[in-house]
């Protein structure tokens, strides 16, 4: 759940993006970033990058006027790397899983979503959709990058391949490299955790606040 500081009433809200190596995380979270116009770091690997930033809104946010800082991590893909995605899936509110839409990625794209499943629940934490009611859900948004490639899989061949005909996260298809949805996927993984923050401060409201997907 988010962290909120009463004395000084601010709140932070960290979403991870996650996915396999190369799949284009670390390039949707530089557009991202440069839509705000706010400064990323970068921790290099041999293989790959973590980036992160940091952004704080600026409007207070409603829900008792608190100012909201929002931390976008990305995660190393590859699999000597697992101990460091383990760390730094700490405290997550949200995810945005970025899929490689090309038919040879397919196995590597399940792999990483039940690479997350796996660290997630040994930190007590579930996608939000998944069974298993005795850990705390996050919300989880799918991205499916790199559309504008030849030989990719269908929209329809990879909701079957995640099980999103019967799981309920909200789904866009993009290109990471044109920032096509990248902002709307963002949104969506921010609009998810801040309402889990709104349960967190008011309680839990029936009504379903999924954003409109494409």
């Amino acid at each position: 759940m988010a962290y909120v500081n009463w004395v000084t009433y601010e709140a932070q809200i960290k979403v991870v993006y996650y996915g396999p190596a190369y799949a284009g995380k670390t390039t949707s979270l530089k557009y991202f970033s440069l839509r705000l116009e706010t400064e990323v770091k970068e921790l290099p690997t041999a293989d790959d990058r973590s980036v992160f930033f940091e952004y704080t809104q600026s409007e207070q946010f409603p829900a008792k006027n608190l100012q909201v800082k929002f931390l976008y991590w990305t995660l190393p893909g590859q699999q000597k790397y697992r101990r460091t995605r383990h760390l730094v899936l700490a405290a997550t509110d949200s995810v945005v899983f970025v899929a490689d839409s090309q038919y040879e990625a397919a196995p590597r794209n399940l792999e990483m979503l039940n690479d997350l499943e796996e660290l997630l629940s040994e930190r007590g934490v579930r996608l939000e959709g998944r069974q298993n009611l005795a850990l705390q859900p996050i919300p989880i948004v799918f991205f499916y990058n790199k559309r504008d490639l030849p030989d990719i899989m269908p929209v329809q061949y990879m909701d079957a391949l995640f099980g999103l005909p019967s799981w309920p996260a909200p789904r866009f298809t993009g290109e990471a490299t044109a920032g096509k949805n990248i902002v709307r996927a963002a949104n969506a993984a921010a609009t998810l955790a801040l309402k889990k923050l709104e349960e967190k401060i008011y309680g839990p409201e029936n009504q379903d606040a999924r954003p409109d997907t494409e």
